[in-house]
C-alpha cells in the first residue's frame, strides 16, 4: 500500500501513572510525527487483575479516564506497560481495526494483539515479526529554559571543571543499595573525579534512601555540590547539559538512557543482586511460545539491561574504571527502528 507523504496521522499517547513510561511513549510518538494527543489514564482497584483476565476492556479505568476515550479514533495508539495494554486493544476494537497499536515494554498480553512491540533487554521478550528490540528505550533529555541553565551555571561556577554529574538511585528488588554500597559508590566517584581533575555534582532521585547523599559524599576529597530532591529547583536536566561526564547507579533504566543520549561519556555503578532472585529467559522453546501468547512473562531484569550496555561498552564500568568506547551512543539504532516502525504502521 502506498503511503500518502502528506498524511499526518492522529496519534494518541496513553499516559500511565509512571513518568518514565509516559516520557518514552511521548518521545516515540513525537518522533513518528503527526498530530499527537495525550490521554491521561487513571485506574481503579481492578487494574491489579492480570491482563490475561482483563482482556480488551477499560473496566479498570476511572470514569474520568474512560470519558477521554471517544471517537474520532486515532490512527496510532502509543502506550507503555501492562496497565495500558488492555486499553489500547479496546481502542482498536472500537475503531473496527483502524487504530494501529504500538506498545512499549512488556504488554503481558499476546504479542499478536499489537502491530508493533518496542522492547528492551530487561523484559526478555522473544523475537517475533512485530517485535522491535533496542539496547535502550526511546527517550531524550528534556529541554531546559535558558534562565534555568544560567541559574545552575552560576551556582556551580566556583567548582573546578570538568564537572561530573553523579546521581543516586534507590534499591528496587532484586537490586540492592545499602549504606555500604553507597559508601563504595562515593569512593569510586572520588577516584574518577581525581582522574578528571574536576568536581562532582551529586543528586538523588525519588527512590533514594534517606541520607543517601551524605553516605556517598563522605568519601569525597574533591570539591562537590549536592542537593537533596525537594529542597530547591531540580537541577538534573540542567546538569545533563552542563556536566562533562555522567554517572548513575545501576537501577535506573530511564536515567542511564537519558545520559547516553546526551552524547556524553556515561558510567554505571552496578548494584548487587539479591540471591533470592528468580531469573529465566523466554528467548526460545516452549517458554518463548508461552511468552508470545502472554501466558508467561519473564521477570524484569534491570541488571541484565545494564550488563548488556557494559558488554557493548556503550557505558563505562565505574568499578573497574573501564571507560565507554568512543564518546557516545549515537542513536543510529533508534533511527533504524523508527523506519521499521513506520513501515509496519504504514505511516
Amino acid at each position: 500500500m502506498a503511503v500518502d507523504v502528506g498524511f499526518r496521522p492522529l496519534i494518541w499517547v496513553l499516559k500511565s501513572l509512571r513518568a518514565g513510561d509516559t516520557a518514552q511513549a511521548m518521545e516515540l510518538a513525537l518522533q513518528l510525527g503527526g498530530r499527537v494527543e495525550s490521554k491521561q489514564l487513571g485506574f481503579n482497584a481492578s487494574h491489579v487483575l492480570p491482563n490475561v483476565l482483563l482482556g480488551s476492556r477499560v473496566s479498570h479505568l476511572t470514569d474520568a479516564a474512560r470519558h477521554l476515550l471517544r471517537p474520532p479514533w486515532p490512527d496510532v495508539v502509543v502506550a507503555t506497560g501492562r496497565r495500558t495494554a488492555p486499553v489500547a486493544t479496546w481502542i482498536k476494537q472500537q475503531s473496527l481495526g483502524k487504530s494501529k497499536l504500538l506498545q512499549i515494554g512488556r504488554p503481558r498480553m499476546a504479542l499478536s494483539n499489537f502491530d508493533v512491540v518496542v522492547t528492551t533487554p530487561q523484559y526478555g521478550l522473544p523475537a517475533a515479526a512485530n517485535v522491535v528490540s533496542l539496547d535502550v528505550p526511546f527517550a531524550s533529555p528534556k529541554a531546559v529554559a535558558p534562565d534555568q541553565l544560567q541559574l545552575f551555571e552560576n551556582t556551580w561556577k566556583h567548582l573546578p571543571k570538568p564537572w561530573m554529574l553523579a546521581v543516586v538511585g534507590g534499591p528496587k528488588h532484586p537490586l540492592q543499595l545499602d549504606a555500604e554500597a553507597l559508601s563504595e559508590y562515593g569512593r569510586m566517584l572520588q577516584r574518577r573525579a581525581e582522574v578528571l581533575g574536576g568536581s562532582v555534582i551529586l543528586l538523588d532521585s525519588p527512590r533514594s534512601p534517606k541520607g543517601a547523599l551524605d553516605d556517598v559524599a563522605k568519601a569525597f576529597k574533591v570539591p562537590f555540590w549536592q542537593l537533596q530532591r525537594g529542597t530547591g529547583p531540580n537541577p538534573y536536566q540542567a546538569a545533563l547539559q552542563l556536566c562533562h561526564e555522567l554517572v548513575v547507579t545501576g537501577d535506573s533504566v530511564s536515567m542511564v538512557t537519558e545520559m547516553l543520549l546526551t552524547g556524553k561519556p556515561t558510567w554505571i555503578f552496578k548494584l548487587a543482586v539479591s540471591r533470592l532472585t528468580l531469573k529465566w529467559s523466554a528467548q526460545e522453546g516452549l517458554l518463548a511460545a508461552l511468552a508470545r501468547r502472554g501466558i508467561l512473562n519473564p521477570p524484569r531484569d534491570v541488571d541484565g539491561f545494564m550488563q548488556n550496555l557494559l558488554d557493548q561498552k556503550l557505558v563505562g564500568d565505574l568499578a573497574s574504571d573501564k571507560p565507554p568506547v568512543g564518546l557516545a551512543f549515537k542513536g543510529s539504532q533508534h533511527a533504524n527502528a523508527l523506519q521499521r516502525i513506520r513501515t509496519i504502521l504504514q505511516i
